[in-house]
């Protein structure tokens, strides 16, 4: 996360300075008519949007900055953006309601209630990214039927049929992944779409704490890696494989 703590820091940094020159690229402003334009003070409004933007993208720089020293979860990241980007549309609204004139008493009722319905879209957002990504970081669930390997986490599933298996095999490490493909990689687990650095495709379902992996290959060429959310939950993953009359 810290490119990306840096790169939203350094695009907010670039907005704040932007809208200050440029006052048109603030939302509503471009769109008013000279007359209603007369009720803003576009330099009071500009200058708090330079400001708030400029501190919000030093405090993911600063962020950025600090996860090189001190390890941070992905969890924190993810907090941290939604609270930057939550302070930052409050701040806006804010402000455009203290140097718009329009937006006060009667007249501008229907100005408030446009920005409050911003917010609350805005909130609702970011509440669903946050609710799917830490969702999407808990250890997949592997389960062991009499007929298949079940896995399923983060938005993603297998199920693999035991007939299908034409190699198992229990590893001590991850196996060396080159590229996500389509899938969820945070500090703890690696769930989805890979692609191995000798160029196969493959499907994780892995937890750091999960101790041990399970490599299976099925006939038609798939390639699964799995283990549990602990190393006990694995090692009993695999003892019931083992049952399957599959060659671990």
């Amino acid at each position: 996360m810290f490119w990306t703590d840096l790169i939203i820091g350094a695009i907010l940094m670039l907005t704040g300075w932007m809208v200050y020159k440029f006052p048109m690229l603030i939302s509503g402003v471009n769109t008013m008519s000279k007359k209603r334009l007369e009720k803003v003070n576009l330099e009071g409004l500009k200058r708090d949007y330079r400001n708030v933007f400029l501190i919000c993208g030093g405090a993911m720089l600063l962020f950025g900055g600090l996860s090189t020293f001190v390890q941070i979860p992905m969890d924190v990241h993810f907090i941290v953006l939604f609270v930057v980007m939550l302070a930052l549309v409050i701040a806006c609204f804010v402000f455009n309601k203290r140097y718009d004139m329009g937006m006060q008493g009667e007249e501008g009722k229907k100005e408030r209630r446009k920005h409050w319905i911003g917010i609350i879209i805005t909130i609702v957002v970011f509440a669903i990214v946050l609710f799917f990504f830490f969702k999407g970081s808990k250890p997949a669930t592997v389960e062991v039927s009499e007929d298949y390997i079940t896995a399923k986490g983060g938005g993603y599933s297998a199920s693999i049929a035991m007939s299908d298996v034409a190699e198992a095999n229990v590893l001590s490490d991850w196996p060396d992944i080159s590229l996500r493909a389509n899938g969820l990689s945070t500090d703890n687990v690696s769930i989805g779409h890979f692609r191995l650095k000798n160029g196969e495709s493959c499907m994780l379902f892995l937890c750091d704490d999960g101790g041990l992996v399970l490599e299976v290959r099925t006939v038609d060429g798939g390639l699964y890696y799995l283990n549990c959310a602990t190393e006990e939950e694995t090692l009993e993953m695999i003892a019931k494989v083992k049952e399957k009359n599959i060659n671990l």
